[in-house]
């Protein structure tokens, strides 16, 4: 278990009675914000009984520092500016990031076979998968063929291990972007471990967020989860993912069972990603946890690299790297979520520019799960990050677009 360098260095929240009100501060030209993040706080929920925050970095600075509600309506622990909360499949981008930084170091190449870090992945047919596929959702590897449960997913060795006995899913809809909401990490996980000795949280930690200052882990110490949401689900949640109740964990009779059953990244009780074990487990495609400032200067920095001049000193990636990650790479419709998603070669996800293209051209970052959502947007050197802890049925980006409006409007008065 690693000491959390990044806590140690930033501010502690200072506790406060829950309230149904925003906190919090905007720079001048966004004072809009605060209306668009209140509203969509009252249609996440009753007033007060869940908390969310919003962060915009512009340029470095947090031109939006906002938060709601109660963090735990267990024990009333009020939100703050520090609140944590797990991003559960809203990771994978965070993850993304931890691979195109070894590329960057020249440690691996996304083009290369996972099998050439790890040998033992080459077995039953995996040999010509590559990182990128991995990445991408397209390595045909979405769901686990063994029966596992809550308890097994925590433990990302093991998971390596029996990854390297499966075989390439033979059902024809995995032919094309099959999200699959574990497995991805556990690749990746064991890749980083080969290629630097380190595990995916030192590494993260020693290597971007304690450098960067970041409030953006994966799993947690025992001194942060005083400051940790409990997240819940909203009505319907749960329905929109397949069979959320088809058996008990461990059900992988067909492909829905061994994607999303295998077991569910949503349980029924929502208290086990609350249960301090789980919040210290590496569980990489799920278990990154972010604060909305620590995530919004994460996207910031990113946004900020992806424009800087060619051969410029960058903060984190440099321009050749983020060119790639960012080239479009693959576009498709999911056969069992339905929903269409485009990344680049590096993982990242490629969002539309909406109705604000001089701030969203060429934008990127990632949905997560009942409205988690977190966008970098290159042509305004922006990233803004959108959290909650009642994940509710509704697209949450709707937010991250009016905010888009108002750093639209912002650099059209400068």
């Amino acid at each position: 278990m690693t000491t959390s360098l990044v806590r140690q260095v930033l501010p502690r929240p200072r506790p406060r009675a829950a309230t149904t009100d925003v906190h919090g501060t905007t720079a001048p030209g966004f004072a809009s914000v605060h209306h668009f993040f209140e509203r969509a706080c009252r249609e996440a929920g009753p007033p007060g009984s869940q908390g969310a925050a919003l962060a915009v970095v512009r340029d470095g600075e947090l031109v939006v520092d906002l938060w709601q509600g109660t963090a735990d309506p267990v024990t009333g622990t009020p939100w703050t500016g520090d609140t944590l909360v797990p991003l559960l499949t809203g990771s994978h981008a965070v993850l993304a990031t931890a691979v195109l930084l070894l590329a960057d170091m020249g440690a691996l190449a996304l083009d290369r076979p996972v099998a050439e870090y790890w040998p033992e992945f080459a077995v039953r047919g995996k040999g010509a998968v590559t990182l990128r596929d991995v990445l991408t959702f397209t390595a045909r590897l979405p769901g686990m063929e063994a029966g596992i449960d809550q308890r097994d997913v925590e433990d990302p060795r093991m998971m390596a291990a029996l990854l390297e006995m499966h075989s390439l899913e033979d059902d024809p809809r995995a032919g094309g972007v099959l999200h699959g909401p574990w497995t991805a990490g556990w690749i990746v996980a064991e890749v980083v471990r080969r290629v630097d000795g380190r595990d995916l949280d030192l590494f993260f930690l020693e290597e971007i967020a304690g450098p960067l200052g970041l409030d953006v882990h994966f799993g947690l110490v025992p001194d942060q989860l005083p400051h940790t949401a409990r997240i819940s689900y909203g009505a319907d949640f749960r329905s929109r993912f397949p069979a959320p109740d088809g058996g008990a964990d461990g059900g992988a009779a067909d492909l829905c069972g061994r994607v999303w059953n295998n077991p569910s990244p949503f349980p029924a009780d929502a208290g086990v990603w609350s249960e301090s074990r789980r919040r210290y487990a590496i569980i990489p495609s799920l278990g990154a946890y972010a604060s909305a400032r620590g995530l919004a200067r994460l996207q910031g920095v990113l946004a900020a690299d992806a424009v800087r001049a060619p051969g410029e000193e960058p903060l984190l990636l440099s321009r050749r790297t983020l060119d790639q990650a960012r080239s479009f790479w693959v576009e498709g419709l999911d056969p069992l979520l339905g929903g269409v998603s485009a990344y680049g070669e590096g993982g990242l996800q490629l969002l539309d520019d909406g109705l604000h293209p001089a701030v969203r051209a060429g934008a990127f970052g990632h949905q997560g799960p009942g409205g988690i959502a977190y966008q970098a947007w290159p042509q305004a050197r922006t990233g803004a990050a959108w959290i909650r802890g009642r994940l509710t049925a509704g697209p949450g980006a709707r937010l991250l677009d009016e905010v888009a409006g108002a750093v639209d409007r912002a650099l059209r008065a400068g």
